[in-house]
């Protein structure tokens, strides 16, 4: 009789908090596939495991501990982690293939492939195997639905780091790739087009939202926002264009040639959630205690499950698969218990207006003044609820960066700013208070990424109409922040809403892949990150910018991710991307 090792299939945890009554460990490390499929309730929990990989460190980035952040210039890392190996330029095609996506010292390169395949897998396994469950045929359905949706997500996520796929339909015997050793990757085209129909067929088995009690599962909200997003990469410069980035570019890493209207078809996407599925999802403006809506207090609170009751902002969530004992250990300052790993880079802190006037703050007349930050209340909102700035104080812990403060430590103390999305202004780990165990909530799709996509689509597609001011306002409304100038050229425009991506959007897995699919890597890459002098009191020089750490480098050959040495060694006909080795010097 066949068996599926219990660790491929089962390893049962919950999807996201609403299961555990299907959460029942089998007897054995192993299970058949017939009682693993023996009925609706047996093959859940398969599928559960499924979702599982969402919450894992491949894709959330609390479970993962390093956002790719610190991996362009948004932030460098207090701590030897991999992104120091994306930021200088030394990460190759082979590097560990073999580590997990939660690796703290090996990039989530090589290994991304190998791993999402073994996602696939577990997918295609399912769906083969559905068949057998005994039970409501309209549970198997969604439940069909739902992995062919998690299945075309996890290929969606390898196009936007390698381009052209291979695409499995099937699974295939991890003990026997004969089938795969001389199979080429798939054109860019026909990669996108395939995830974008198995979304499309998706959508049309699954609910327009999901109940309090299966919060978490798949939406036809959730395949259109996975369209969505998947469109708009693929409409930008870096693929969208007749001049690749490398003359080596082949239809495998980009189309070969531009096509305004695959603009619409990321717009089109978008309006479905807006339109069509409008009364279930938009904007949060909900208040929680005596927070006001525009406020740093408020805007946080999208992220801390202490204040989360399930609103329409959120498309597609998942937990953190860690239950930290602590107030998000790694990210959190030293003064307040934490570790430091994250220092935000001076360059993002920047990019956050004055309050209420909307100026940068490099402008003449803003009234900047780096050495007073007025606790961020002349700042955007988003401000204080993204970054720890110099001397901040927040409920239970201030920030103390500078040479004899509170929270000076050199090793990990490098910008003189830490992180603070995601971290519980309420609590302290040095104190003897009630400590943080609740777990963040990572959002893979919000609705203001949908209004941020739909503007960008269309401002590109059509110009900056209407529509596209509505977008990009809405979502500076939500924090107080004034309307965008009128008349703005489409130039203009496009730099606002890069603008209100990257503050809006900080520290959530999009700068890093923004950055490349706009072709603009190797003009932001290759400086330094900059932050405040760490080494200097705090009247003694601490104020002054410096750099921090070597000069980022950033080549052509890095818009895309490598295979490893190992994958093409067993598919000969698998092509490198351009500019990476074919063979390299290791077969890990």
């Amino acid at each position: 009789m066949k068996k599926i090792n219990y660790l491929l299939l089962i390893l049962i945890s919950p999807l996201l908090w609403a299961c555990e009554g299907y959460l029942d460990k089998p007897d054995s490390d192993d299970i058949t596939v017939e009682k693993a499929f023996e009925s609706v309730r047996s093959a859940r929990k398969v599928l559960n495991n499924l979702y599982s990989e969402v919450r894992g460190a491949a894709y959330n980035i609390s479970t993962r501990n390093i956002p790719y952040a610190m991996a362009c210039d948004d932030g460098i890392a207090g701590y030897n982690l991999w992104t120091q190996k994306f930021q200088s330029g030394s990460w190759t095609a082979d590097d560990n293939r073999g580590a997990g996506d939660d690796a703290e010292t090996d990039p989530p390169t090589v290994s991304f492939w190998n791993n999402t395949y073994k996602r696939i897998r577990k997918a295609n396994l399912f769906m083969e195997n559905l068949y057998r469950a005994t039970g409501d045929e309209a549970d198997k359905a969604r439940m069909m639905a739902e992995a062919k949706f998690l299945r075309a997500f996890f290929y969606s996520e390898l196009i936007r780091r390698f381009g052209g796929v291979i695409i499995l339909d099937h699974s295939v015997d991890p003990n026997d790739y004969s089938s795969l050793t001389n199979q080429p990757r798939e054109t860019f085209e026909n990669s996108v087009e395939w995830v974008c129909n198995e979304l499309a067929e998706a959508a049309k088995g699954l609910p327009a939202v999901c109940s309090s009690a299966d919060v978490g599962r798949a939406t036809d909200a959730a395949c259109y926002a996975a369209i969505a997003r998947l469109r708009l990469t693929a409409a930008s410069p870096l693929f969208n264009t007749d001049s690749p980035v490398l003359p080596s570019y082949t239809t495998t890493q980009y189309y070969g040639n531009y096509d305004k209207n695959r603009w619409k078809l990321a717009a089109d996407a978008c309006r479905f959630v807006m339109e069509q599925r409008s009364q279930y999802y938009g904007l949060d403006l909900s208040n929680v205690d005596t927070a006001e809506p525009d406020s740093w207090e408020n805007y946080y609170r999208r992220f801390i499950n202490r204040y989360f009751i399930v609103g329409k902002e959120s498309v597609w969530i998942a937990y953190e698969k860690e239950n930290w004992g602590g107030v998000k250990i790694p990210w959190n300052n030293r003064q307040s218990g934490g570790w430091n790993w994250v220092n935000p880079s001076y360059q993002l802190a920047l990019e956050f207006e004055m309050y209420p006037s909307g100026k940068m703050p490099m402008d003449e007349e803003s009234g900047y003044d780096m050495q007073n930050n007025a606790n961020g209340k002349d700042r955007d909102p988003r401000f204080k609820a993204t970054i720890q700035a110099p001397n901040a104080t927040y409920d239970a812990y201030g920030f103390e960066p500078w040479a004899g403060g509170k929270a000076s430590e050199l090793q990990s103390q490098r910008t003189g700013m830490c992180l603070q999305k995601y971290i519980d202004p309420l609590y302290n780990d040095v104190t003897a208070e009630t400590r943080n165990v609740r777990k963040n909530i990572i959002h893979i799709f919000r609705y203001n990424e949908i209004l941020l996509n739909y503007a960008e689509a269309m401002n590109e597609y059509t110009g900056p109409t209407s529509d596209v001011y509505s977008a990009i306002n809405a979502i500076r409304s939500r924090v107080g922040m004034p309307d965008l100038p009128s008349n703005l050229t489409q130039d203009q425009m496009r730099e606002k809403i890069r603008h209100e991506r990257r503050v809006e959007l900080a520290y959530e897995d999009f700068r890093f892949f923004d950055i490349r699919r706009w072709r603009i890597a190797e003009d932001v890459c290759n400086e330094y990150i900059q932050g405040y002098d760490v080494t200097k009191g705090k009247d003694g020089g601490f104020y002054t910018i410096v750099n921090v750490g070597d000069r980022m480098v950033f080549e052509k050959k890095h818009y895309l991710f490598p295979l490893a040495t190992a994958e093409i060694l067993m598919n000969p006909a698998l092509e490198q991307n351009p500019g990476w080795p074919k063979l390299s010097t290791a077969t890990n």
